[in-house]
């Protein structure tokens, strides 16, 4: 029996949906070609009645590019480091209040690994524990971003690079519309922030990139994990990047709510995504993996150099 290709949403610009794949049809060299044209034409493959367990989700994540493991140590999986697990309960992930609302596991919009100069290429997520309402994943389309720009902003935004930095929410300006009161952050966090200088150096990327299989701009920039614009500072810069923010935030999305019966594959370079709260008495746990890349563009900054 075959698979079935389907749009993800006949509302949205991106994203494709494949029905029953298995392990039995990804060593035709033609169906792996096939599935990383979704992926480049695309952005987000959501894979559905197919074939959902680590073992596959490994392989699958292999037909885009080689593993690598993730640069947090703390969230790898024991036994298995081309996998990372994460949490939501009150133990290890962060706490947080938004729009009345406290929860765990929130993750604004963001670039996964922007806050290291090379940028993994994407990864694929399956629920391991899903809840009973919210942990539901966003994704936004960079490339219908740039596209939905004024010919002004584009112009403005060319050349210009955003420096990022991980930390804490509380350090983060432009990681949400709505303001984030931070209740508690996990053990792990908090060791991750302890070798900051060490292992998470600023970094800088440019604000647009060009895909290259394509030639289509798409708008480089993570909400979360930003500090500011290289060029003009904290202060200059603030008005350009708060709209950017804004902009990102209205931006169309796909919002994913999760069973075990899938997995979502997204190219790293042109996707945003996100993460809504779960309950705090429910213990939210998925599986990633990270697929290896590297489009060449950031820079580590000393932390001198950076305007902190």
């Amino acid at each position: 029996m075959s698979f079935t290709v389907e749009p993800l949403s006949p509302e949205l610009t991106f994203g494709k949906t494949i029905r029953g794949l298995t392990s039995r049809h990804i060593v035709d060299e033609l169906v792996r070609e096939e599935l990383r044209s979704y992926w480049v034409q695309d952005g987000v493959v959501v894979f559905r009645d197919g074939e959902i367990n680590p073992t596959f989700q490994l392989e699958l994540s292999r037909i885009f590019g080689p593993l690598e493991q993730h640069p947090v140590k703390e969230i790898q999986v024991d036994g298995n480091p081309d996998l990372i697990v994460l949490y939501s309960d009150p133990k290890n992930a962060s706490i947080v209040e938004i729009e009345g609302e406290v929860g765990g596991g929130f993750l604004p919009w963001h670039c996964d690994l922007v806050y290291n100069d090379r940028i993994n290429h994407g990864g694929i997520l399956r629920a391991i524990k899903p809840t009973s309402h919210g942990g539901v994943t966003g994704f936004i389309d960079r490339i219908d971003a740039y596209q939905r720009l004024s010919d002004e902003l584009k112009a403005r935004i060319e050349g210009l690079h955003v420096v990022y930095r991980i930390g804490p929410f509380d350090e983060m300006d432009y990681l949400s519309r709505s303001p984030v009161r931070v209740v508690s952050q996990p053990a792990w966090l908090a060791k991750t922030l302890e070798r900051r200088d060490v292992d998470f150096p600023p970094v800088a990327h440019p604000l647009v990139f060009v895909q290259p299989e394509t030639g289509r701009k798409s708008l480089n920039y993570s909400p979360y994990f930003s500090k500011y614009i290289e060029e003009l500072g904290p202060e200059d810069g603030h008005a350009l990047i708060q709209a950017l923010s804004d902009h990102m935030n209205a931006s169309p999305a796909y919002h994913h709510s999760w069973t075990t019966d899938e997995m979502i594959l997204w190219d790293n370079w042109r996707m945003l995504h996100s993460v809504t709260p779960v309950p705090l008495d429910e213990e939210r746990i998925m599986q990633r993996t990270t697929i290896r890349g590297d489009y060449g563009l950031g820079r580590k900054l000393k932390i001198r150099e950076a305007a902190e």
